[in-house]
């Protein structure tokens, strides 16, 4: 059992509001060999901040290390700052803060020379099938951006083979999202003003329900996964075949842990 210090939320305002939605535009995986602007060996070493690696959000009262173990992760967060700088065309990233833990990933703000601020996502030992799991969160943000018109974040830069890659690990570069959490403002809001957040999630909600898919699974690019045959999806009544997404392994826990993936 866990107990956190606190609850995060994990609602935006500004994240479900229609009118604040941005436009998509290619994504693009980061390369095997990633390049570090001279100007950046000067740079602070990120890496001998031990409390990056390690959960550091609250204490397990069972198994204690065990779970402490599965929730730490080791990598290069130097090459991952050089990755994050060039993804958005800025010379070196000047600053980087930890969000608190979640139970499956470290999250960074990392802010740039020249204003720019991305979260950097890694996922820790636990967070699901290596390749597959962050393969399929970033096809399924950018679906969910094309497709279904959400305003999810933008994904700059990506890697989903931790061994090939400088950095040691799966990572994503993404959009910092603007906003507060809608619980701490709920409170205070006058009631026409969580209606319209109640009509943009009702919104949303029918424009996802108005898609569905041709078989059960996780959406990936067709790239990086051996698509079913007849792979499409539904949107509209119409049948559509995208050569840029596909159905694959699925990656739901429920289907895995506990020893239930072999």
């Amino acid at each position: 059992m866990w107990r956190p210090p606190f609850a995060r939320p994990w609602c935006s305002i500004r994240s479900i509001i229609p009118s604040l939605k941005q436009h998509s535009r290619s994504i693009s995986k980061a390369q095997t060999l990633s390049y570090c602007p001279a100007s950046m060996d000067s740079q602070a070493d990120w890496n001998s901040n031990e409390e990056f690696f390690k959960f550091t959000r609250g204490r397990f009262v069972i198994d204690e290390a065990e779970n402490l173990r599965k929730r730490e992760i080791r990598f290069d967060l130097n090459k991952l700052a050089c990755v994050a700088a060039d993804s958005v065309g800025a010379t070196k990233c000047i600053s980087i803060k930890k969000y608190p833990d979640g139970m499956f990933n470290k999250t960074f703000l990392m802010s740039m020379e020249n204003g720019r601020e991305v979260v950097a996502k890694v996922p820790n030992p636990n967070a699901g099938i290596p390749h597959f799991t962050t393969a399929s969160e970033v096809a399924t943000m950018d679906f969910a951006r094309k497709i279904l018109d959400t305003p999810a974040p933008r994904v700059y830069s990506w890697n989903s083979q931790a061994k090939s890659h400088p950095v040691g690990a799966e990572f994503i570069i993404m959009d910092k999202i603007e906003g507060v959490p809608l619980s701490q403002v709920w409170n205070m809001m006058k009631l026409p003003q969580k209606l319209q957040v109640l009509l943009a999630m009702t919104r949303l909600q029918k424009q996802w329900l108005g898609v569905s898919f041709s078989h059960y699974g996780s959406l990936y690019y067709a790239g990086d996964v051996h698509p079913p045959p007849d792979n499409h999806y539904i949107k509209d009544g119409k049948a559509v075949k995208d050569s840029e997404f596909a159905i694959g392994p699925a990656t739901g826990r429920d289907w895995f842990d506990g020893g239930r993936s072999g």
